[in-house]
């Protein structure tokens, strides 16, 4: 069934320029764009965010790191070829790629990781991301590097790592995110204006 569905979404591969042209670039520069949200919103999170932003981009790259890392313990349990490897004759591969292990997908990992965590601080922005991470993910089989198990399994152990970490982590967070501030400070970095307010409005330890 998985390899069905493989050369179902992979056949039109090769014959349809336009589409080619934009599967390629969202499976080859997916990844750059999750790594250019986290940046920016750590960026934005201590310059103008809310502490709800800080939160929220620590909760981003600990998500996508945990992701990746059981990516890492799976890969080696099952070394599965990658369909352009398994199946050369038949696949239509577009672009170039390592032959290490297709399953499971870090794409898919790390996207859904990260948006998730964007989800559960700005909605719209959340689910343009998943939306973006669900097109790389296709993106991925398209071109022929993976298998749907591959990128689904990526998705569903990213979604799973930011869903554990907000259920069961939140003090390790809010200790980076303390441990940030404090480096913030250091450094003289301008906190967000609503947070200084709100430190104002904190009762004052009597002289």
């Amino acid at each position: 069934m998985d390899t069905q569905v493989e050369r179902w979404i992979n056949a039109p591969a090769g014959h349809h320029p336009g589409i080619d042209a934009f599967m390629r670039d969202a499976a080859s520069w997916g990844e750059w764009v999750f790594v250019a949200i986290v940046v920016t919103w750590f960026v934005f999170a201590w310059t103008r965010g809310r502490a709800s932003d800080r939160r929220g981009a620590i909760l981003a790259l600990a998500g996508a790191g945990v992701a990746l890392g059981i990516n890492q313990i799976l890969s080696r349990i099952w070394d599965r070829p990658r369909p352009f490897v398994a199946d050369p004759a038949r696949v239509h591969v577009l672009i170039a790629f390592a032959r290490d292990s297709s399953f499971p997908s870090d794409h898919a990992a790390a996207g859904f990781a990260i948006a998730l965590a964007l989800f559960l601080i700005h909605r719209r922005l959340g689910t343009l991301t998943l939306i973006a991470a669900g097109v790389m993910s296709y993106a991925r089989v398209y071109v022929g590097l993976h298998y749907p198990s591959d990128v689904l399994v990526g998705a569903l152990i990213g979604l799973a790592a930011t869903g554990a970490l907000v259920l069961w982590a939140q003090g390790p967070l809010a200790w980076i995110q303390h441990q940030l501030d404090r480096l913030a400070a250091a450094v003289h970095l301008p906190f967000p204006v609503a947070d200084q307010h709100a430190r104002s409005l904190e009762p004052q330890d009597p002289a």
